[in-house]
């Protein structure tokens, strides 16, 4: 199990052919369970993770949870309950690829990342942003150059800049 002491990780779904889905962030103060199949034995997919900046992690090693989780119900409950909140963040992950437009995503990607930094400017690059929405990063290029050009955003290289918050929150 991972506790994040500082940084972000991506976890994400790779296919055979390289297409990448993002399934949840963690930022620090936050676990994953779902690495630790010592507490749901039934997960049987593989998920990847990466860090998107210099990150600290701590790894609990998989023996020393499922000790805890055979010898308290309260290790057992808290394991579960973080599971299930993780399986609800890949469940609106995948409602967000399957039922909203590129639009919809990328204007609410980018309001929830200038709410959790308190930043206006996001400082991304336009493939970091498009595997966190799960696109290519083309089409995420296309969007920003849309969103510009009606206004939303400013683009530099390196950071975007939210220019009309309200109407990036009518996309979403």
């Amino acid at each position: 199990m991972l506790l994040i002491l500082s940084g972000e990780i991506r976890t994400y779904l790779l296919s055979d052919e390289g297409r990448e889905v993002t399934l949840f962030r963690l930022y620090p103060g936050e676990l994953c369970v779902l690495s630790a199949s010592c507490v749901i034995s039934q997960i049987t997919f593989d998920t990847q993770m990466t860090a998107g900046m210099d990150t600290d992690v701590l790894i609990i090693p998989a023996i020393v949870i499922a000790a805890l989780k055979e010898k308290n119900l309260h290790v057992r409950c808290f394991l579960y309950e973080l599971a299930t909140k993780r399986f609800s963040d890949v469940m609106w992950a995948m409602q967000q690829i399957m039922f909203k437009g590129l639009d919809q995503r990328l204007a609410e990607f980018l309001l929830a990342e200038a709410e959790r930094t308190g930043s206006d400017t996001i400082r991304m690059t336009h493939e970091q942003i498009a595997q966190h929405i799960s696109s290519a990063r083309e089409a995420v290029a296309r969007m920003l150059k849309s969103f510009s050009e009606d206004g939303l955003v400013e683009l530099k290289r390196g950071a975007i800049t939210l220019r009309d918050k309200n109407r990036l929150n009518r996309l979403k």
